[in-house]
């Protein structure tokens, strides 16, 4: 069952899943710029939405634009994690209340659930799950 996961996540998403991800990333970007300029912080807003439109672009090419669009995602998420871990280590609580309230410890989960794969993607070009085929 190892090995028949491995070759599903070596495989990348199927067309449909692509499509769906693009499309819904593609409009969040949209909506995201075209509501920005009526923010009292416009910066971040458009910022999240070329994010948004980066991943759709990802999600419709093929290649070598695909691969380098990837890198730059996942070194994007590595750097928003370890913003966030600096941030909680200067002010934030160890832990909070709730799951969804900043702290130390979600943001160490955050750092080790995207900010570590995120860089490993950025670095290798691939997750780190060695293919023994």
């Amino acid at each position: 069952m190892y090995k028949s996961g491995q070759y599903v996540l070596n495989k990348g998403l199927s067309p449909l899943s692509r499509i769906l991800l693009g499309s819904i990333a593609g409009l969040f970007g949209v909506v995201m710029i075209l509501i920005a300029p009526e923010m009292s912080k416009p910066i971040g807003i458009y910022v999240f939405g070329a994010f948004c439109l980066t991943i759709f672009v990802m999600c419709i090419t093929t290649g070598k634009l695909r691969n380098y669009l990837g890198r730059v995602i996942g070194l994007t998420v590595f750097g928003l994690s370890i913003w966030y871990l600096l941030g909680q280590l200067g002010n934030g609580e160890l832990i909070s209340g709730k799951r969804s309230e900043p702290s130390l410890f979600n943001a160490i989960l955050f750092f080790f659930a995207f900010g570590f794969p995120g860089i490993w993607f950025a670095i290798k070009g691939k997750f780190p799950i060695k293919n023994n085929r």
